[in-house]
């Protein structure tokens, strides 16, 4: 699943009651594998110089890196 795919889920979660443990483990596990292609791709592009790719990239890791945080924040209740 794509990093967009996997917040759009996450955000329905949100609004729709709630993210349970299962699902917020799926979408952590999916979300970390996502972002870990992610900075593969961008050591390539680096090596390339495309930085237009590079800048969206970079913001697109970022933005990941910010949902996975929100993930590792989440308590249980």
């Amino acid at each position: 699943m794509s990093c967009s795919s996997i917040k759009h889920r996450f955000d329905q979660l949100k609004t729709g009651g709630g993210v349970n443990f299962n699902d917020a483990v799926c979408l952590y596990n999916e979300l970390k594998g996502s972002l870990d292609a992610h900075k593969m791709e961008l050591e390539e592009l680096q090596q390339t110089g495309d930085s237009a790719r590079i800048s969206h990239l970079q913001q697109h890791i970022r933005d990941g890196e910010s949902m996975l945080s929100s993930l590792q924040r989440m308590s249980l209740q």
